[in-house]
C-alpha cells in the first residue's frame, strides 16, 4: 500500500511539475512577461537559458527535495550515483560514438537545421557556444532526473521494471510530439535504452551525459555547416 501511495504521488507529481515546465518555464512566458518589449534574437536566447534553468529547477531540483525530504529516501537509489566507474565509461563512450554521426548527419536535415540551436546567439563565437552548452547541460540533468531518475526508478519497484519503463516511454516522447518525426524516433529509442542503462547500472550519469552530447554537438553541426563562429 506504502508503494501505491507514492507511485501515485510521483505520478500526480511528474504531471503537475511538467504542466507548470510547459506553460510557466517556457519561451513565449518569459517573452510575455520578463522582456514584453524586446522580441530580439538576444532576448530570445535569454528566454531559452531561462527555459533550460526551469527545466533543472522544476524537473530536477523539485523532485530532487520531494525525494529527500517527502520520501525521506536516498537520492542514489533515483540514479544520483555514480556506481562501476569503468562501465560507466564505457557506456558513455559507447553512446558518444553511436551519437556522434547521428549528430552530424542531423545537422544535415533542413528541418533540423531550422529548429536548432534553439539559443540563436550561440553561433556568433566560440565563448557564446561554451556558454550555451553549459546552460543546455543543465536541461538535461533536469530532464534526465525527472523521467528517468523520479519518474522510472521512483514507479519501478511498484509496477514492474517493464511497466515503469513504458510509462516513462510514453511520458518522455509525447513531450516531442510536436518535434521532427526523426526526433520523434530517436526520443523513442533513447526512452527504453536510458531507463535499461539506469535500471541495470543503477546511475544517471551515461545517458545524461549522451543525451547532452547529442544535443550540443547537433548544434555544433550546424553552427559548422553554416559557417562557423
Amino acid at each position: 500500500m506504502r508503494e501505491n501511495r507514492k507511485t501515485f504521488i510521483i505520478l500526480f507529481t511528474v504531471t503537475l511539475l511538467y504542466t507548470v515546465y510547459h506553460y510557466q518555464g517556457g519561451v513565449s512566458f518569459f517573452l510575455t512577461y520578463f522582456h514584453p518589449q524586446l522580441a530580439n534574437r538576444s532576448a530570445r536566447t535569454i528566454a531559452v537559458y531561462y527555459r533550460w534553468c526551469m527545466s533543472f529547477l522544476l524537473l530536477g531540483v523539485v523532485p530532487a527535495c520531494i525525494v529527500k525530504f517527502g520520501f525521506k529516501d536516498r537520492l542514489s537509489r533515483y540514479g544520483v550515483t555514480a556506481k562501476r566507474p569503468l562501465v560507466t565509461v564505457f557506456i558513455t563512450l559507447l553512446g558518444v560514438v553511436i551519437a556522434t554521426p547521428l549528430a552530424y548527419f542531423g545537422a544535415k536535415n533542413p528541418v533540423i537545421s531550422y529548429i536548432y540551436p534553439l539559443a540563436k546567439y550561440s553561433g556568433v563565437s566560440l565563448g557564446r557556444f561554451i556558454e550555451s552548452s553549459v546552460f543546455y547541460l543543465l536541461y538535461y540533468i533536469g530532464y534526465e532526473f525527472f523521467f528517468r531518475g523520479f519518474l522510472f526508478m521512483g514507479i519501478k519497484d511498484d509496477l514492474g521494471e517493464l511497466q515503469a519503463i513504458g510509462v516513462s516511454l510514453i511520458a518522455s516522447v509525447l513531450c516531442h510530439v510536436t518535434q521532427p518525426q526523426s526526433e520523434m524516433a530517436l526520443a523513442i529509442v533513447a526512452g527504453i535504452a536510458f531507463p535499461l542503462v539506469v535500471s541495470r547500472l543503477g546511475s544517471l550519469l551515461p545517458g545524461t551525459i549522451i543525451h547532452a552530447y547529442m544535443g550540443i554537438a547537433l548544434d555544433y553541426w550546424i553552427i559548422m555547416r553554416g559557417g562557423g563562429f
